[in-house]
């Protein structure tokens, strides 16, 4: 009896130790494709119109440094939609075409891949909006008037505010000389456009001029909620509220806070929904230099401030007088 039990503790000896033998795996670690871009893409686009959008795969790079051999790309638009537009990238690399049939917010988005399987893909997207320019922006009160230009004509809102009549939202020119928020031409009319002090001088159609900085002072006063407008941009307040500021738009200048462009670094507007700015026609020396005089307001603040800037880089917007 002692010898089988002995001989079965053994075999259950041997078992165990071939159980916990240690075994060897290997780890691999798939590479992955990186360096894809997409072209730029205006924040506001019109609906219904087609929308082109192309990658660009020269600066694509593997993790590993190794070849991936032929690449494909696909397209998805807001996570559907997916459409193979070709197998081989480096020989045919065509655009992508969609037609925003709707209003809304919409994201495109590329996706590369290797076509043996062997890499993780790279991917890159843009996200942009639809609108329809006629109902996206409400508020705005005043007078309509048509404006006269060289060769055409424009329909803006207008005030008599003090001792002129101006404009009662920010000027936009069907000419290539203003620049849209955000390249996105179909807001040009709502926003206005932005300006550098040079391109302000002569910027103002016939029968109306550049105002000047007393002109602005004593026209439209220093109270920057009198100035405000109560305007809706896709159903949302543009201006966010402060509690020291109350916004009347007892003037109907329609101040709306679209923001800046400093040219010397990019051509994208800043200070959305914190600044709206205005050049006047003077200018001041400061030392060698000579700066544009012009008037803008701060969300927060309940004053019209006063400042200075470079003539060739700050881009503003612009409010004219009739003459």
């Amino acid at each position: 009896m002692k010898i089988k039990i002995a001989i079965l503790a053994l075999a259950f000896a041997t078992v165990l130790g071939v159980g916990c033998k240690k075994t060897t795996t290997t780890t691999t670690t798939t590479p992955s494709l990186g360096g894809l871009w997409m072209s730029a893409q205006p924040q506001f686009v019109q609906y219904g119109e087609e929308q082109e959008f192309r990658i660009y795969i020269d600066d694509i790079y593997v993790s590993d440094n190794t070849d991936p051999g032929k690449m494909g790309v696909y397209w998805q638009v807001s996570g559907y939609a997916r459409d193979t537009t070709t197998r081989d990238v480096d020989k045919s690399n065509p655009a992508y075409y969609f037609t925003p049939e709707d209003p809304g917010t919409y994201t495109v988005t590329a996706t590369l891949y290797a076509l043996n399987g062997n890499y993780y893909s790279a991917t890159s997207s843009v996200t942009f909006q639809a609108i329809d320019p006629d109902t996206a922006m409400d508020g705005i009160e005043g007078t309509t008037e048509d404006i006269y230009f060289d060769e055409y004509e424009i329909e803006m809102y207008t005030a008599h505010i003090g001792k002129h009549t101006w404009m009662a939202q920010n000027l936009f020119t069907l000419e290539p000389v203003g620049r849209s928020y955000q390249d996105s031409d179909v807001v040009a009319d709502l926003f206005g456009q932005y300006y550098s002090w040079e391109e302000a001088q002569d910027i103002c159609p016939d029968g109306w001029r550049l105002p000047t900085a007393a002109e602005f002072d004593e026209d439209l006063g220093n109270i920057s909620g009198e100035l405000m407008g109560k305007v809706r941009f896709l159903d949302v307040e543009m201006w966010p509220y402060w509690p020291d500021v109350v916004i009347t738009n007892e003037t109907l200048f329609n101040a709306i806070p679209v923001g800046y462009m400093d040219l010397a670094t990019s051509s994208q507007a800043r200070g959305y929904k914190e600044y709206a700015a205005w050049w006047t026609s003077d200018d001041v020396a400061e030392g060698d230099e000579s700066l544009g005089v012009f008037r803008y307001i701060y969300c927060e603040e309940p004053y019209v401030k006063k400042g200075k800037g470079s003539k060739e880089s700050l881009a503003l917007n612009v409010r004219c007088v009739k003459e």
